[in-house]
């Protein structure tokens, strides 16, 4: 089985442009795809895909409330580009059979059609779903809405009723056939769950609830989704319990899915009227983006962010907030990272102490505490100087340890060249050992120019694990450049993770430049998301 070039070209823009996962650091391998797409696109398309195995995933607990976690997956980058490539074949099979995107009842994450980079059209946001309903709120006929989503969605999908719903919207069964295998290397442990954070496990996911969608139309509810959030809107003479039981009873029968309790709702038609401009406190990026609109429209009645409001933002006793928010029982995430937006805005000194003073309370947020912490570092604002002991502290201290994702934003400070670790305090991360840390400590190194780590290590390349050998050979770039040749011409041809020559010989010609963009406001269009904060 070999797939066509154009998939993995569309692939790697696509990647390129919006990122492998919207959870972790952007790999840095994204830098190679971006330079080198044309030769990677031509080798893949080489590729024996029925017999390619995938690289095992990096799994990592993230927070979601102030007790509670789930788990998400870090695909090796090369690999994330293959098995979007798959999906891409069948991709607007899926789209083309889904319910019309013009009832908005599907309406998250519509694929354009055609080999799009983009991958799906614009103004389907959660803030579009949101704004879907306003037109239904003037209209009569309406009793009741239930208001409900899926537990633990991504993580419960069961891969054998995916791969049969899959089968009936695209007559392309070996690659459904390759998706499915693909994904059960990946979680060979487990019959269920898909990658949590890429565009192509955005549109399993969608297919995945195909039948859920039907299942309603048929039976005469009126519904619409934002992935699995749902609407149902019930008519006179309709009862809501009867339309959330069947809803319930569909998904646990045929997909093996529930209902999540503690998020349901039958609000009264007027209820639901006074309701729909409340703000989500849900962990989607779009919403947060949504959320945080919501809350600068509460605070200054206006639509815009213009320099008054700011200005009204910036006499806001914003430290005083967030500290409510983390000193109750029960954590609203999407709205402690409201906060923390509205500080990344406001960019004062006494902001930096606080986030300072506070970062091991703030651990969880490690993602939000890095992006502020590069945004104040660009606008010159002092306050976070000489971290290096200090996040080294945070890294090491136990309730960190099982936070793998938290502790690669940490790490990627030293990455960005936003912190600049000491010697003393590099050798002290050699007490991490996990994947990410690996491959980031490697970058640390590079930029400390650590040349006798790479001088010692070289030569025994292939005891490095292979998730880490690409940052182990971009990082020994601080050797001497007579060195460094010689050292790549030797390995290059023996190295064992997919396309590694193309990637050996990207590391030689990019030497004595820093291929990185240092300011996320000044890298290129083509790593950049249009709304997003997002590493890279």
């Amino acid at each position: 089985m070999k797939l066509d070039e154009k998939f993995f070209r569309c692939a790697i823009e696509g990647i390129v442009e919006s990122g492998d996962t919207d959870i972790f650091p952007y790999p840095f391998e994204l830098y190679f795809l971006r330079d080198s797409i044309e030769k990677i696109s031509t080798e893949l398309a080489t590729f024996d895909i029925s017999q390619y195995h995938p690289f095992s995933l990096v799994e990592s607990l993230i927070p979601k409330s102030k007790f509670g976690f789930r788990v998400a997956h870090q695909p090796y980058p090369i690999d994330s580009v293959i098995y979007t490539a798959l999906v891409l074949v069948i991709a607007d099979d899926i789209e083309n059979k889904r319910d019309a995107a013009i009832g908005n009842r599907a309406f998250a994450y519509r694929k354009n059609s055609g080999l799009d980079k983009s991958f799906f059209t614009e103004n389907r946001t959660y803030k579009n779903w949101l704004n879907s309903f306003v037109g239904k709120i003037f209209l009569d006929g309406y009793d009741f809405v239930v208001e409900t989503d899926i537990s633990d969605f991504y993580a419960r999908i069961y891969r054998h009723r995916l791969e049969n719903i899959l089968s009936t919207l695209t007559s392309e069964t070996k690659i459904v056939k390759k998706i499915e295998a693909f994904i059960s290397d990946w979680r060979s442990a487990q019959s269920f769950g898909i990658p949590v954070g890429s565009n192509a496990s955005r549109l399993l996911a969608e297919a995945s609830l195909h039948d859920t969608d039907m299942a309603l139309i048929a039976e005469g509810i009126e519904h619409t989704r934002f992935v699995d959030d749902f609407r149902l809107f019930i008519r006179k003479g309709q009862d809501p319990y009867a339309a959330l039981a069947f809803l319930a009873q569909h998904l646990s029968a045929n997909e093996g899915l529930s209902l999540n309790s503690q998020k349901t709702k039958v609000l009264k038609w007027s209820e639901f009227v006074a309701s729909s401009s409340d703000e989500s406190s849900e962990d989607d990026h779009s919403k947060e983006e949504f959320a945080t609109e919501k809350l600068f429209r509460a605070a200054y009645g206006q639509d815009e962010i213009d320099e008054d409001a700011l200005e009204a933002l910036m006499l806001k006793d914003l430290d005083q907030e967030l500290e409510g928010m983390l000193t109750q029982p029960y954590w609203e995430m999407g709205k402690i990272r409201i906060v923390l937006h509205a500080m990344r805005l406001v960019a004062k000194p006494l902001i930096a102490k606080y986030i300072r003073e506070h970062l091991k309370v703030l651990l969880p947020f490690a993602r939000d505490i890095c992006l502020l912490i590069e945004d104040f570092m660009a606008q010159g604002i002092e306050g976070f100087e000489n971290m290096s002991s200090e996040i080294v502290d945070l890294i090491l201290q136990p309730a960190a340890q099982p936070l793998d994702c938290a502790r690669a934003w940490l790490l990627e400070l030293g990455t960005r060249n936003l912190v600049k670790f000491n010697n003393a305090d590099i050798r002290r991360l050699d007490a991490l050992t996990g994947t990410l840390d690996l491959r980031q400590i490697h970058l640390i190194r590079w930029r400390a120019c650590d040349i006798n780590y790479f001088r010692s290590k070289k030569t025994r390349l292939h005891e490095i694990q292979v998730w880490a050998q690409p940052s182990f050979i971009f990082g020994a770039r601080c050797l001497p450049k007579d060195e460094y040749s010689h050292w790549i011409r030797s390995i290059k041809s023996r190295l064992n993770f997919p396309v590694g020559k193309l990637f050996a010989e990207w590391c030689l010609e990019t030497y004595g430049s820093d291929p990185f963009y240092k300011n996320p406001s000044a890298r290129s269009k083509s790593l950049s998301v249009e709304a997003g904060e997002k590493p890279f």
